[in-house]
This record gives structure tokens, C-alpha cells and sequence, in this order.
């Protein structure tokens, strides 16, 4: 057992071991417990360092040492870069695991950076989307700055990447994957929101591969907090994935974060990214002067519409650029064909369903001819709206059995009135002969 452990009353599971040397009254920390996942023995581990990995003295499991940050319990740190380190944690309140982002004190000196960065955090949290990290809460603790979101436990889309032979993944992974993400940028834009940093890094998967992207408007308080210290633009830029306009003129528009999603599915089915200097200021340049190689000639069986597709959105003129909903609809003709039952295909159809409005084509409720809208380009004459179908009483006047009683029930009714209108003049033929034959005789006689 280490030093300085102190294993209160007995070794039952249902006590406290206490680990670490004990600390004086007046430390001011707060006590840290946790339980092992392996034996459920109970732990005050408040005298460890946080963070530090030890065994569990009932059964060795190793574990990690928490701790406590505002209402949240920092587990493990799960990430960090020039910003920020990511926590995995559990939110006591509401009993459940987030991923907690806290600013580099260094990063954000200035109140108006910290400011700048809650606000961007507050812009996101407004975006309520399937493939947009959900941000719950954001605020400063301690002189940290820092956010609360989701949870992705199935790591980065890099992370990903790295893990496949040759840095390639599979396509149709690659084009769910870009579809999903230009839906949630696309929502984002109804919303205002512009990315700035659209790369493999910022897009996070669950452990069923789906994917979400996230840190909205960070790369805007880390471009602020450059310029405020007159650092060079390779310190707020993504080399690899930043637009050329970015670059050229600094602005910063839809378009930008098109182009960098178009880096990003290069990236992703080619293996190397759309240009390699080892120059940084190099490289960056670049994209201002220079087509990348078409990816289909980088990788022979990517499909023709996906190469071509690719190749716009890394247009350099940001005009020239499909719109997310013309990379959303091209993707979904790819996926059709190729993968119909890929949860995007399912959602896609979903939304067709609930999109289908509950009154009749080409009327309104108040009576009036509605507007007719023009099919969406590229659009299959395969993919128009189906037929209305035929209510359930039209369905029952149709049915086979119905016709073949209401002909027997017409032909009866036929036969009766023939029958009666035969007897009426038989009868009536009758009536007018035997006149004559009196008649006849009468005069015989």
C-alpha cells in the first residue's frame, strides 16, 4: 500500500479508505471521494494530486485522481491545444458525464477576449442541431473561463483518421460524415453563426460513428487575442483548412467555412491534406495562388460527382461555391444510390415526411392556388412527390367485392322492372282484344 495511506476503521467494502497524507484542517479543499470501478470500494482521495493515476488498494485497479471544479468533477483531461484543455467530467446536479473546455489563463488576459469568448459560447449555444455539439453552460470560475457541452466519447474525426491505413477513410464514412456537418453548418447559418475553424480537430464523433461539430466562434477570440499581440497570421489560422479570402482580405463569411469543409473531405478520402509546404507562411499562401490536385487522381475509385464536388467547394473564388444545401442535396443523390439505409438516408427521409404539409397539392386552406415551386437542381424526376392516394371511402366503393354486388343488385332490379313492364302489357293487350271479340259477336248475332 503507498505511503501515507490510511485506511479508516476496516478494509469492509461499505467504508471509506482514505489515500494520501492527511492534509491540514485549514487547506481549504474540498473533500474528493470517488468509488472504484472495479471492486465499488469508496475512496477519499482528497490528499492525491489531481489527475494523478494510482491503484486501488482493495483489488489494483489503476483509476485517476479527480477534482473538483465549480458544481463539476474534473475526471481526466481529455485534449488540449494553444487555448484550451478539455475535461472529461461529471455535472453533480444533474448527474451526468460533459466535456468541460477551460481557457488558458495566458490566452485571455483581457476581460474584452473573455467577454468576447462568452458571447461567441452563448451565439452557439443557441443551435439546436443533430450534428452541432450542444453547448449547457458557459461562465468563468476561479479567473477561468470556461464552457460546458456534450460529451463525445468516441473522440475527434483527426483521432479518427489517424487510427485508418493510409489516413484514408472509407468514402461513404467520408460523405455521411461531410453531409451530416454541412446540415448542421447550414442550420447555424439560420442562426447567425459562422465557424471560422472547420477541420478534422473541431469535428467529434459518439461511439456510433456519428458526428458533431463544435467549438463555434473560438477561432475568433483566438484571432483577436493575435492581433491584440501582434502575432502573425499563422498563429489564428488552421494552415491546411483556412479559405483563401481568409487569408488575402480577412473576411469572413459562409462561403469560408464551405471551402474549409471541402478540406476537410479531401483530407479525409486522399490521405494528405489539399497542399504540403514545410514553409507554414508558405503553405498558407498557397490557396491564394493554386488549385489543389483533383482528388479522384489522388484516389482512382472515388466517384466522379464526389471529385467534382470537392473541387468546388475549394473553389477560390468564394462565389463560385455550392451553397450547403447543393453539397447537402448532391451528397444525398451519392447516398441513395450507394448506402439507402445509412442513418443520414433514414433522417433525410424523416424530414421528407414531416415536411409534407396536411392539405392538398397546389391549394391553400383559404381556397387559393398555391405557388408552384421549382424542383431542386439535380434533382431526379424519380424523386417527385408520389401520387395522392385515394381515401379510404374511395378505396371501399373500388373494392372488387362491392362492384360485384352492386351489378348483381342492378341487374335484379333490372330484371323486376322488365318483368313488370312485360305484365303491364300483356295485361293492357288483354283488356283491349276482349272489347273486340264481344264486339264481334255481338254483330254475329
Amino acid at each position: 500500500m503507498a505511503d501515507g495511506t490510511d485506511i479508516q476503521m476496516d478494509n469492509a467494502r461499505n467504508q471509506t479508505v482514505s489515500l494520501g497524507a492527511p492534509l491540514p484542517a485549514d487547506s481549504g479543499r474540498r473533500p474528493v471521494k470517488i468509488f472504484c470501478h472495479h471492486c465499488q470500494q469508496k475512496l477519499d482521495v482528497t490528499s492525491l494530486e489531481p489527475f494523478s493515476r494510482f491503484a486501488c488498494p482493495m483489488c489494483g485497479t489503476e483509476l485517476i485522481v479527480p477534482t473538483w471544479f465549480d458544481n463539476y468533477l474534473l475526471e481526466e483531461p481529455v485534449g488540449t491545444g494553444g487555448m484550451a484543455t478539455v475535461y472529461r467530467a461529471l455535472d453533480i446536479a444533474l448527474d451526468r458525464e460533459v466535456a468541460i473546455k477551460i481557457l488558458k489563463e495566458e490566452v485571455l488576459p483581457a476581460s474584452e477576449l473573455s467577454d468576447l469568448f462568452l458571447n461567441e459560447a452563448r451565439t452557439a449555444a443557441t443551435i439546436n442541431h443533430y450534428a452541432v455539439v450542444p453547448i449547457y453552460t458557459c461562465g468563468i470560475c476561479d479567473g477561468k473561463t470556461y464552457i460546458v457541452m456534450q460529451f463525445m466519447n468516441g473522440g475527434s474525426l483527426e483521432q479518427k483518421q489517424k487510427a485508418c491505413e493510409n489516413l484514408t477513410v472509407p468514402v461513404n464514412d467520408a460523405v455521411k460524415w461531410i453531409h451530416d456537418i454541412a446540415e448542421g453548418l447550414e442550420n447555424a447559418g439560420k442562426h447567425g453563426v459562422i465557424h471560422h475553424d472547420v477541420k478534422p480537430a473541431n469535428i467529434m464523433l459518439d461511439t456510433d460513428d456519428n458526428v458533431k461539430i463544435g467549438d463555434f466562434g473560438l477561432a475568433q477570440v483566438v484571432k483577436a487575442e493575435a492581433v491584440g499581440t501582434q502575432k502573425p497570421v499563422t498563429a489564428w489560422v488552421s494552415p491546411n483548412y483556412v479559405s483563401p479570402e481568409r487569408i488575402s482580405t480577412g473576411t469572413e463569411t459562409y462561403p469560408g467555412d464551405i471551402y474549409s469543409l471541402g478540406a476537410t473531405f479531401y483530407h479525409l478520402v486522399t490521405g494528405i491534406t489539399p497542399f504540403s509546404n514545410p514553409n507554414i507562411e508558405e503553405l498558407i499562401w498557397m490557396r491564394t495562388r493554386h488549385n489543389p490536385v483533383a482528388p479522384n487522381q489522388l484516389r482512382p475509385d472515388l466517384a466522379p460527382e464526389l471529385s467534382s464536388l470537392i473541387m468546388k467547394m475549394m473553389n477560390r473564388a468564394p462565389d463560385m461555391r455550392p451553397s450547403y444545401r447543393e453539397i447537402i442535396t448532391t451528397l444525398e443523390v451519392y447516398m441513395k444510390r450507394t448506402m439507402p439505409n445509412s442513418s443520414s438516408m433514414r433522417r433525410y427521409a424523416s424530414s421528407v415526411r414531416k415536411s409534407v404539409p396536411p392539405v392538398s397539392p397546389g391549394v391553400l386552406k383559404n381556397g387559393a392556388p398555391a405557388p408552384v415551386q421549382a424542383a431542386p437542381a439535380g434533382a431526379a424526376a424519380s424523386e417527385a412527390e408520389p401520387p395522392v392516394q385515394p381515401g379510404a371511402f374511395q378505396r371501399f366503393l373500388y373494392h372488387p367485392l362491392v362492384i360485384i354486388t352492386v351489378s348483381i343488385f342492378l341487374l335484379v332490379v333490372i330484371l323486376i322492372v322488365a318483368f313488370l313492364l312485360f305484365s303491364s302489357g300483356a295485361s293492357h293487350e288483354s283488356a283491349m282484344s276482349r272489347p273486340e271479340r264481344i264486339i264481334g259477336s255481338e254483330a254475329a248475332s
